[in-house]
């Protein structure tokens, strides 16, 4: 009874921290309506698994129909969490016909459970319900397989997509705080030791290992507690995190290979690269902090698919670190200029292009292997 309680409790903790994240995103003003309410819909459907407690107490003893379609929307939490990643990746992001396919594991479930379970009267599903253990009924162990070959798929398929958006946003993006795959990257992580402790619970819930169960239900519910805790304030503190990219930007290894007229270099200085190191020397478009490569591309007039290619693969550079290469050889010039040693690092950042200190710092050191602080006082040094 004890152990019940405590689960009980710590499962609406986590309903009502759910629920006050589902409140602020339903209510906060945002471009992105459509990836506030899938994300609250995901958090309904969670706070419902994680505690069960509305459809045990509330729904089953007077509608054990009801009651099995709401416990059946557990099928729905990973189909909604890869579509808020859809949703928030892409900034022209539509629901299309194509999106069905993420019903799938709630129509089998349902089809498996109709013959002995909806498609019978009252006393029938009691009587399902009332087995000696649930655990043996065929539907119940298909039901658990069903959840857990939905659990890699989708882990697989948003490994993935979050892999694509990273290459692409280095692809086409010169701003470090547009890389906030990292929260997306978080979310499925965190999200994957979770469901790795649960498919272990799972397998004690089967083994009838009802004291090692419990502990285990315990340490599940306190992860999913702290990681529900970790997402509120994730979110309150920054609720326009990510910024959307289209949904028409290729990878450019995808452009490679649709690209069979590629032309062969005889030098890796064709005269295109020649053109545009000269433009970047000359002109240093690179200071400009929100550089893409679409306003490279205008300002060069040149056709963007082209200087993609140009970049990411003659060049073999992300369009990032190409960028940030300047970038740091401009602050390399100014850090060692004994006329400037008044500016700070904070200044100097900001006139070469970049928008945050760790962002600086981080990509100084890749291309010096030094501190921005370190290598000023060695040139300054020298210089004296």
């Amino acid at each position: 009874m004890e152990s019940l309680s405590l689960q009980n409790f710590i499962s609406l903790i986590i309903v009502f921290v759910s629920w006050l994240l589902i409140i602020f995103l339903l209510t906060a003003r945002t471009k992105n309506k459509t990836s506030n309410i899938i994300l609250a819909l995901f958090l309904i459907v969670n706070a419902q698994d994680s505690s069960g407690l509305f459809a045990s107490y509330f729904v089953y003893p007077k509608f054990p129909g009801w009651g099995m379609i709401i416990n059946s929307t557990v099928f729905f939490k990973l189909p909604l969490l890869y579509l808020y990643f859809l949703s928030v990746i892409y900034s022209d992001f539509k629901f299309k016909k194509i999106h069905l396919f993420h019903l799938t594991a709630w129509i089998i479930n349902t089809i498996v459970l109709t013959p002995r379970f909806y498609a019978v009267d009252f006393d029938a599903k009691w009587a399902f319900l009332r087995v000696i253990d649930y655990r043996e009924t065929i539907e119940i162990r298909f039901s658990y397989i069903i959840v857990h070959i939905q659990i890699l798929v989708y882990f697989i398929m948003s490994f993935i997509l979050i892999k694509k958006y990273k290459t692409l946003l280095l692809e086409n993006y010169s701003n470090s705080n547009l890389l906030n795959y990292k929260w997306l990257f978080q979310i499925v992580f965190l999200y994957t030791v979770i469901a790795f402790i649960a498919t272990i619970k799972n397998i004690f819930l089967f083994l009838h290992l009802e004291t090692i169960l419990f502990y285990t239900q315990i340490t599940v519910s306190l992860i999913a507690l702290g990681f529900m805790c970790w997402f509120v304030l994730k979110v309150m503190h920054s609720p326009e995190i990510f910024r959307g990219i289209n949904s028409n930007l290729q990878l450019v290894k995808s452009i490679v290979q649709e690209d069979q007229h590629m032309r062969i270099q005889d030098s890796i200085e064709s005269s295109e690269i020649i053109a545009l190191k000269k433009y970047m020397l000359e002109r240093k478009p690179y200071l400009n902090a929100s550089l893409t490569i679409y306003n490279l591309s205008n300002e060069m007039d040149m056709n963007v698919r082209d200087l993609s290619l140009l970049i990411n693969h003659d060049l073999n550079q992300h369009f990032f670190d190409f960028v940030n290469g300047y970038r740091i050889r401009k602050a390399m010039d100014i850090l060692k200029d004994p006329q400037k040693k008044e500016l700070t690092i904070l200044e100097i950042l900001y006139e070469v292009g970049f928008n945050s200190k760790s962002s600086f710092n981080t990509a100084f050191k890749k291309h010096t292997n030094q501190t921005p602080t370190e290598y000023r006082e060695k040139a300054l040094k020298s210089a004296a």
